[in-house]
């Protein structure tokens, strides 16, 4: 069952790769993104544009629609530093909605879809805010399905909340630095691929910093659900 999963997986990502060259290969020597970049940002102004992006976020993390367009659209419209911390906000109050649907009234449909995941969400039950932050950061399950699997645990809200907002922080500040460097032509995309590389040596710099943080975030969180001081559940170590 694994290898037709990866098989399948092997598939739709060459499927995907395939549509995508071909899309470039059609409409890219036509598309500006510079121009694109300045027509969107005529509209950031507007009253509604905020809210609607808010929204949208939330509608794609409840319908498992994947959010990298999203992120996109931010840049286009504030800039990196701007639109990525717009996209920050946006991306951690959107993941509150399906973590309380899973802890709801779960949907067959979405039961089904999360049956593969079962075992993260049992291992969240003892790892908690440290796997979590780790998966934030490190995306090994997709964002908008780590949502609900975060949700069928035990980690509390507001747990869950700040490792959601602490782990996006790299790869969504990142990823805007990109995009608005190659919309205004800073970088070529050789120099994308190469600093991309560069910033995947950084988030795994910060999974390993993470992984040796971890016994100690772990002794903290307990001693303050314990009621007693870290220094005295270090001591007791």
């Amino acid at each position: 069952m694994t290898d037709r999963r990866l098989w399948r997986g092997a598939a739709l990502l060459i499927a995907l790769a395939g549509a995508g060259f071909a899309i470039f290969i059609a409409f890219g020597e036509r598309l500006d993104a510079a121009e694109l970049a300045r027509w969107a940002r005529q509209h950031r102004a507007e009253w509604w544009t905020l809210p609607a992006y808010f929204i949208a976020y939330a509608l794609l993390d409840i319908f498992f629609i994947p959010t990298q367009a999203l992120s996109v659209i931010a840049v286009l419209l504030w800039g990196w530093i701007k639109g990525g911390t717009v996209e920050l906000f946006a991306a951690t109050v959107g993941a509150v909605f399906p973590y309380l649907i899973a802890r709801g009234a779960l949907l067959e449909s979405i039961t089904a879809r999360l049956s593969r995941h079962e075992k993260a969400a049992r291992v969240l039950e003892r790892e908690g805010f440290t796997l979590l932050l780790i998966l934030r950061i490190v995306p090994i399950i997709p964002y908008t399905i780590l949502n609900y699997v975060a949700g069928l645990s035990s980690l509390p809200l507001w747990r869950y909340i700040a490792a959601t907002f602490l782990g996006m922080i790299p790869s969504v500040f990142i990823f805007a630095y990109f995009v608005e460097a190659v919309i205004d032509g800073i970088i070529s995309p050789r120099d994308v691929v190469l600093r991309g590389l560069a910033a995947g040596l950084l988030l795994a710099l910060l999974v390993v910093l993470t992984r040796l943080a971890a016994p100690r975030v772990r002794r903290r969180l307990e001693s303050r659900d314990r009621g007693t001081s870290p220094t005295d559940a270090a001591h007791r170590d």
